[in-house]
C-alpha cells in the first residue's frame, strides 16, 4: 500500500437528489426486497442505490479501514438529464452545493465533480461555470449520451469549445443506451448496455473529430473504457476502410483514445490485465464505483495486484495521477 489512495470514481446521492428522481414523471422508481433504490429511465434500469446509502461517517470509516485517503464524489446516471433543463439546473446546483459543503468540511478526504444539465447547452455551460468558479468543482461528470443524443452531435460543439478553452476535467460515465429494446429484460441495460454505450460514445467522439478539435479537454473514461481495450483494432481497421469514418478524424482513432485516462473500476483481473496491456499503466487511475458493488472498495484495490507494477507505478495509479488531474494538470 502507498501512503495515499485517491478514489476518482465514487458516487454520492443526496436525499434531495433521490427525492427528485422518485418524483419525476420521466422515471419509474421501486424498492427491491433488500431495500435498494432502483430507477428505470429511458427504457432500462439506469440507477441502483444501496440502502441505507453510506453517508460521510460511514465512508470515512471504510476509507480509514482500507487506507483510502480521498473519495471524489459524483452523480452518475441519470445525472440531471431526466428533468427539463431549468429544473435540471436547479437540481444540479443543489447537489453541487452539498458536495462543495462536504469537501469544505473534509478538505483532505473528499473532492467532487459537478452535475450539469447537458440537455440544454447554454444552461449546462452556466451550471459548469457556477460549479467550477464559485463552488470549487474539480471538473464535470457527464454521461455517454444525453437523452438518446450522443456527444458528437453538432449541438454540443459550443459546450466542447467551452470545455476546451477551460481545459476542463471531463469524466465520462455510461448510462442507458439510446436503443434499449434488446436490453429490456434481465436489467441488461445496466448490466451490459452501460459498457456498450461507453464503447459507442468514445468511438463516436473519436470518429467525429471531437477529440481532435478539442485537445485541451482532460478526459477520464469509466470502468476501463467499457470493452474498448478488447476491440480497439476494429476501430482503426474500419477507419482505414470507410471514408465516412476518417473524414473528420485526421489520425487513427486509437491514437486519440490511447491518450485518454481510464479508471480501474473493475475487480475482474483479466479485464485489468487487458487494459494495462493495451493502454499502459500510465493511462490508468484508481476508481472503485463505490458504493454500487457489494463488498466495498477493497476488492478493487486487491485486484490491482494482478498488474506488474513497480512501487513507483503503483503510486501513480493509486494517487499521483488523480492528484495531478484534480489540481488542473494533464497526465
Amino acid at each position: 500500500m502507498t501512503d495515499r489512495v485517491v478514489d476518482l470514481h465514487t458516487h454520492f446521492y443526496t436525499d434531495g437528489y433521490l427525492k427528485a428522481v422518485e418524483a419525476a414523471p420521466s422515471t419509474d422508481v421501486y424498492r427491491r426486497g433488500d431495500g435498494r433504490f432502483v430507477c428505470r429511465w429511458q427504457g432500462g434500469v439506469a440507477l441502483t442505490v444501496p440502502q441505507p446509502h453510506p453517508g460521510v461517517p460511514q465512508r470515512l470509516e471504510m476509507m480509514d479501514e482500507l487506507g483510502i485517503t480521498m473519495q471524489v464524489l459524483s452523480v452518475p446516471s441519470p445525472n440531471a438529464y431526466f428533468l427539463p433543463a431549468e429544473q435540471g439546473r436547479a437540481l444540479a446546483d443543489n447537489v453541487n452545493e452539498e458536495f462543495a459543503d462536504i469537501a469544505r468540511q473534509h478538505p483532505d478526504r473528499f473532492d467532487w465533480l459537478a452535475m450539469v444539465p447537458m440537455q440544454d447547452v447554454p444552461t449546462a455551460i452556466a451550471a459548469a461555470e457556477h460549479a467550477v468558479d464559485q463552488l470549487g468543482a474539480k471538473g464535470l461528470h457527464l454521461l455517454t449520451n444525453v437523452n438518446g443524443v450522443y456527444l458528437d452531435d453538432p449541438s454540443f460543439e459550443p459546450f466542447w469549445a467551452y470545455a476546451d478553452a477551460r481545459a476542463l476535467l471531463v469524466y465520462l460515465h455510461p448510462t442507458v443506451p439510446e436503443s434499449t429494446k434488446s436490453l429490456e429484460p434481465h436489467a441488461l441495460a445496466i448490466a451490459m448496455g452501460f459498457f456498450a454505450d461507453t464503447n459507442l460514445s468514445v468511438a463516436r467522439l473519436a470518429y467525429s473529430g471531437v477529440f481532435a478539435r478539442y485537445p485541451s479537454i482532460r478526459w477520464v473514461i469509466s470502468h476501463l473504457g467499457g470493452t474498448l481495450p478488447f476491440m480497439l483494432p476494429r476501430l482503426d481497421s474500419y477507419w482505414r476502410q470507410f471514408p465516412e469514418a476518417n473524414e473528420r478524424c485526421p489520425e487513427a482513432p486509437t491514437s486519440y483514445i490511447k491518450s485518454l485516462v481510464f479508471d480501474t473500476a473493475s475487480a475482474h483481473r483479466p479485464a485489468l490485465t487487458c487494459a494495462y496491456e493495451v493502454f499502459g499503466q500510465e493511462r490508468l487511475v484508481y476508481g472503485s464505483d463505490h458504493p454500487h458493488v457489494p463488498g466495498g472498495s477493497g476488492p478493487y484495490l486487491e485486484a490491482l495486484e494482478v498488474l506488474p507494477l513497480t512501487d513507483e507505478q503503483r503510486a501513480e495509479v493509486l494517487y499521483r495521477r488523480a492528484d495531478t488531474l484534480l489540481a488542473g494538470g494533464r497526465v
